[in-house]
């Protein structure tokens, strides 16, 4: 079966509701499996409709945010009493880094959610996760 050689999850997450779906979910496959987990953000780069360059103070928020986030999800596993969760942070185009990081990592699955905060991104050039499923060469689980 997928769960028993299960070692690490890559959860890549952006505070939408279904990626804490797929966070809840990839806790629960990882406390089966004795797996950990890896929590990624990546602080989008680019700009569908914009020339317009990032200011170093609003890199920093987003930073900031980012890692606010990336807190509530450890503190979710503390409390069901998984500690074996890692947080980190990625700089770049969502799409991109994720299928990057998920393939270049040791990892035995991606558990992602099914759409993000990015509907107008998304419409235009595809969904994190659908990006993730076509490029990634381990198994992809996507949740609603």
């Amino acid at each position: 079966m997928i769960l028993d050689n299960i070692q690490r999850i890559l959860v890549p997450v952006d505070d939408s509701d279904n990626s804490k779906a797929a966070f809840r979910d990839a806790v629960e496959i990882a406390m089966r499996s004795n797996a950990t987990v890896d929590v990624l953000s990546v602080i989008a780069d680019d700009y569908v409709f914009s020339d317009l360059r990032v200011s170093e103070t609003d890199i920093n928020e987003m930073k900031k945010r980012t890692l606010e986030t990336l807190e509530k999800y450890e503190d979710y596993g503390k409390a069901r009493n998984f500690n074996d969760i890692r947080t980190f942070t990625s700089f770049g185009n969502p799409r991109r880094e994720v299928a990057k990081i998920a393939n270049e990592g040791d990892y035995q699955l991606v558990v992602i959610g099914a759409t993000g905060k990015g509907a107008v991104a998304r419409t235009l050039v595809g969904s994190v996760a659908e990006y993730t499923v076509r490029l990634s060469k381990i198994p992809v689980l996507v949740v609603k």
